[in-house]
Formats: C-alpha cells, structure tokens, sequence
C-alpha cells in the first residue's frame, strides 16, 4: 500500500508542476496589456513571453541531461527552485528590462519541469502504467492551454498582473523529501 500512495504523491507532484509550467505560457498573454500599461517598454512586449519559451526550450535538453548524471529527483528540485525564483521575481518586476530578465530565469526552470517529470515515471512506473500516466501528464498540456488566458484575465481584472506570477507560488509543490 505505501508504493502505491507514493506512486500517487509522485504523479501529483508532476501533474502540478506540469501544470504550473504550462499555463505560464499562456496566462501572461492575456496580462501584456495591462503589464505594458504599468511597466512601459512596449517594444520589449514580445520578449516577455518569447523569452520564456525560448529559455524553456534550450534548458530542456540540459536538464534532461543533467538528471540523468546527477539523479532525477534533485535536478526536478532544483528545476522547481529556479522556476519559483524567476515567478516570484517576475512578480516583482519594475521595468519591462527587468521582467524580460525575470522571465528567462523562469524559463530555465521551466526547462527541468517539462523534460523530468517524464523521466520520472518512467523510474516510478512499471511498463504497462507508464503510458497512462504519461498520457495524463501530456493532457495537463493541452488543459493548460484552455485555462490560462482565461485565468490570467480573470486575476488581472479582479486583482493584478502581478499576481499571475505569485498565485503558483502560493500552490507550493509537494515535498519528495517524504517520497
């Protein structure tokens, strides 16, 4: 019984990272007007989220490679550090220049937590559960997509742009130090 509720801290933690790292992509979108409004610097309207993607995509493979010579578990920790650190930062931000900055720590981070966690399940889960997992792991994606922009105008609207990079932070990720 202990391996299998395990097995469930573990695909919950991924599926919340998966998700956090997913909609980021999208839940700034909806915010860049307003996050112009206040900040300035329209010509760097762009970078904030092209930055992150990009980041995100060069990372991934690193990481990928440095989970598996360092270990799967401290890289996603340390993937999980880094994304909170560029959100929080993010958050933060007073200039365009700055979130632009802030943005590809973000994505650094976000690099481990779309690479690791399908690694992971494949340390955790035996052959025969590993697409299933994987599978619900992949439509966390696709979800993501749906709900962002329409989370991200529904915070800007009742709070603040700025809370689009502090309300993950407040989720928190579960601790695999139990795991």
């Amino acid at each position: 019984m202990q391996g299998v509720t395990k097995q469930n801290i573990i695909v919950t933690s991924l599926i919340i990272a998966t998700f956090l790292t997913a909609i980021e992509g999208t839940i700034v979108s909806t915010a860049m007007p307003k996050i112009v409004e206040d900040l300035g610097g329209s010509s760097l309207y762009t970078w904030v989220i092209s930055v992150y993607l990009l980041a995100t995509v060069i990372s991934t493979p690193i990481f990928g490679k440095l989970a598996d010579l360092y270990g799967r578990k401290i890289m996603f920790q340390i993937g999980v550090v880094i994304f909170l650190l560029g959100s929080t930062s993010s958050g933060l931000s007073q200039t365009m220049e700055q979130l632009v900055i802030f943005r590809l720590i973000q994505g650094i981070g976000a690099g481990a937590l779309a690479t690791i966690p399908m690694t992971i399940i494949g340390d955790v889960f035996s052959f025969e559960q590993r697409a299933k997992i994987q599978g619900w792991i992949s439509s966390v994606w696709g979800i993501s997509g749906v709900i962002g922009p329409i989370v991200g105008g529904f915070i800007v609207d009742a709070i603040s742009w700025h809370w689009i990079f502090f309300i993950k932070n407040r989720q928190g990720y579960p601790n695999f130090n139990r795991v």
